[in-house]
């Protein structure tokens, strides 16, 4: 009997990522919709979302949410 081991992505979020968005939200002080981040950092609109609200929440200051939270208006806080 063989043993097959599958190397699966880590949990939690990617550093590369975090770094990504925190710094096209750095450039954009008054913020900058989800889509905008996700288009200006590459990443996908739904990982930039779920960014946003599972790995950043304590970073981000929610400034607009439209149709039923799928469009979000976010900027970073100010320290």
């Amino acid at each position: 009997m063989s043993h097959i081991l599958f190397m699966g992505k880590k949990k939690g979020p990617d550093p590369n990522k975090l770094k990504k968005i925190v710094k096209v939200l750095r450039e954009k002080p008054q913020g900058l919709w989800i889509r905008e981040i996700a288009r200006q950092t590459g990443i996908s609109k739904s990982t930039t979302h779920r960014y946003v609200t599972e790995y950043m929440s304590d970073q981000i200051e929610e400034v607009v949410t439209v149709k039923g939270g799928l469009v979000k208006f976010v900027r970073l806080k100010e320290k």
